[in-house]
């Protein structure tokens, strides 16, 4: 093979019980053009008929390796940058869509610079029917509206604003990966987030704000799991950490910080507030401490709406009983 038809990047899907949606997101990828890739199918030892129908739809376009046992999200997608061939990595969920010209617009940011560690796209949002999800709903995210390269560490004022890019929208050079070892198998909720950031703290990122894919947004997916506890947000606070660290010689870390953390505050309110609603009284006071801690400044939110300052402070004061008084009804 000359180097003129080696492939240039790896489309690499992390496979897990993930049939309902392959046959799309497969359709997708193979309909891409310009640019020569690899196909590899990473599965996680799905137990529905992912395999059958990833061999059936791919047939031999794709590489189908079956992990010897799970290895959960992080460590799946580790094993789909050690099983590329290539420099370049593309890891596109199970469930999402590329669309045209999607992998060349990728490939030629990163040969237009060799310090480009990341590659992201502007995405939209599709529910499980494939309908566009509003903005109104979920957020789009991204960079801006238009094209730039952000130099190493230029970017991270805004990675710390919440995640805006979405996975199946990006793609990795396998140096950078490397680099700053990978994706953090101990995380769960916000796996890509820190690892979007450590790259971008060391490497530049290439930003194209054209949409060239869509994201599957439904009540299955793992954000829709985690509001009766707090360990998505336990996570964010950690990669806020590292980034605001990260940031700790600029001069935009104490506004950064100060919106960050207002952020996470809210969040943690909303979370009490979810819990109250559910009459979980003991868990709300314990997600308002939290909220007061992460940002003292949260209390303008809370003593700005009455009906909320009343529900908060009997929270506050009788976390068993205002279960009862405020939880709605089964």
């Amino acid at each position: 093979m000359s180097a003129a038809d080696r492939p240039a990047i790896t489309v690499a899907i992390p496979t897990m019980n993930g049939s309902r949606h392959l046959a799309e997101t497969l359709s997708g990828i193979l309909r891409q053009d310009g640019v020569s890739f690899d196909l590899l199918i990473s599965d996680d030892r799905s137990e529905d008929d992912t395999l059958a129908l990833a061999r059936t739809l791919a047939g031999d376009r794709a590489r189908l390796v079956v992990n010897s046992e799970r290895l959960g999200l992080a460590g799946n997608w580790n094993q789909c940058v050690a099983l590329s061939g290539t420099p370049l990595v593309a890891i596109v969920h199970q469930d999402d869509v590329l669309l045209p010209g999607h992998l060349a617009r990728h490939v030629a940011a990163f040969e237009a610079a060799g310090d480009v560690g990341l590659v992201a796209s502007a995405s939209g949002v599709i529910d499980d029917a494939g309908a566009t999800v509003p903005e109104s709903v979920v957020g789009r995210g991204g960079l801006g509206a238009a094209d730039r390269v952000f130099a190493p560490g230029e970017a991270l004022p805004l990675l710390a604003e919440g995640n805006p890019l979405r996975c199946s929208a990006v793609s990795i050079r396998a140096a950078a990966h490397a680099d700053v070892g990978g994706f953090d198998p101990a995380l769960r909720y916000v796996v890509d987030w820190d690892f979007w950031a450590r790259v971008a703290s060391r490497w530049s990122l290439a930003w194209r704000a054209d949409e060239t894919v869509s994201v599957r947004w439904h009540l299955g997916s793992e954000t829709h799991r985690f509001k009766t506890g707090t360990a998505d947000l336990e996570e964010t606070e950690q990669v806020l950490v590292g980034l605001l660290e990260r940031l700790g010689g600029t001069e935009s870390v104490g506004p950064v910080a100060k919106t960050a953390f207002g952020r996470l505050a809210r969040a943690y309110l909303n979370r009490a507030y979810d819990a109250l609603k559910g009459g979980n009284g003991r868990f709300a006071r314990d997600c308002l401490g939290r909220a007061l801690r992460t940002s003292p400044g949260v209390v303008r939110a809370i003593v700005g709406d009455p009906r909320l300052a009343v529900q908060m402070a009997a929270v506050w004061a009788a976390p068993g009983l205002s279960g009862r008084w405020f939880g709605r009804p089964s």
